[in-house]
């Protein structure tokens, strides 16, 4: 699961500290799917016990070894004497939730408490947080990136950065250990086709219906020139790479390009796969272009409102 870094303007823990912000969250989710594990094994012993313990652990290890989440505020130690009866609550509690459920709903609940402490973690710092829009929880094409691509990709969504006194508004930003993606989001109807153009436009046919859409080449040749602006000072050997998705659609590509891969529904899947079998960890390189990108983002954002309510609490960087 990719690691969600910057959306548009909002503030993110991980430009205080890009490397230790990805670690930590690392090793938070690895605990959480622990946490998770051993609670539906408590629940469901008789199915548990049917259950190989390696198919426990491998669909995470190779699914995502990226990100976290807690919808806990702690972990619990189950040592059973010395629980009081407020703790026995919360653990029956947890019991009756996890009983009956079979592991791939235990997995899709811990993919969507994933999900949510992405947005949060790209949300909000320790000290300052910026309002969400709330289409971003239920937005189908940010869960499918996330989900789909490996931890070793990093996504800066819709960012904002800042060209001199202009503020710039980008698509999508992927960033892999050797190369960043320029990804340009083509909704469509489903099974339409898109007929590409050199010229300003594009033209969607649906059944017999012709639509006209801005051609988003346009889109990516602005966000691609922007990248290379930002990091023309930087020794950074990073290839760019330009993308157009269309998850639902087909695109007669005649006239994109060569310069621009195209990505529609007859090859998505083999190209978010050629994506997760590329194992290699993320690089110093990477990282650093992140950081690049990050010092260029705009970012708006206020004091936490519940910063002193519980302090003991919230300076914990544990805390999700």
């Amino acid at each position: 699961m990719a690691h969600l870094i910057k959306i548009e303007d909002y503030t993110s823990r991980y430009q205080h500290d890009i490397q230790r912000y990805l670690g930590q969250f690392s090793r938070l989710k690895k605990e959480r799917w622990e946490s998770m594990k051993r609670e539906w094994i408590k629940a469901n012993r008789s199915v548990a016990e049917e259950t190989d313990e390696e198919t426990l652990d491998d669909w995470l290890e190779g699914a995502d070894r990226g990100f976290f989440t807690a919808t806990l505020t702690r972990l619990k130690n189950l040592s059973g004497r010395n629980r009081d009866v407020n703790e026995e609550t919360e653990e029956e509690k947890e019991e009756e939730f996890y009983k009956g459920k079979s592991l791939e709903e235990v997995k899709e609940t811990f993919y969507e408490n994933l999900f949510q402490a992405q947005l949060r973690w790209a949300s909000a710092s320790l000290l300052d947080e910026s309002s969400l829009d709330p289409k971003y929880r239920y937005d189908q094409t940010l869960r499918y990136f996330l989900r789909q691509l490996p931890d070793n990709y990093m996504v800066f969504y819709y960012p904002v950065f800042s060209i001199g006194k202009t503020p710039l508004e980008m698509d999508i930003i992927l960033l892999s250990p050797t190369s960043i993606y320029c990804v340009s989001v083509l909704n469509g109807d489903v099974n339409s086709v898109f007929e590409s153009s050199s010229g300003r436009y594009w033209n969607e046919y649906v059944h017999k219906e012709r639509r006209r859409r801005v051609n988003p080449v346009i889109s990516l040749n602005r966000m691609s020139s922007v990248l290379r602006s930002l990091l023309q000072d930087t020794s950074l050997d990073m290839q760019l790479r330009r993308i157009v998705l269309s998850p639902e659609s087909i695109i007669d590509n005649r006239s994109a390009g060569t310069k621009t891969e195209i990505v529609d529904k007859r090859n998505i899947d083999e190209w978010f796969e050629k994506r997760k079998r590329n194992p290699s960890p993320i690089k110093k390189n990477q990282l650093y272009a992140v950081d690049v990108l990050l010092q260029h983002a705009l970012t708006n954002s206020f004091r936490r409102r519940d910063l002193f309510e519980n302090y003991d609490v919230k300076v914990n960087e544990d805390y999700l």
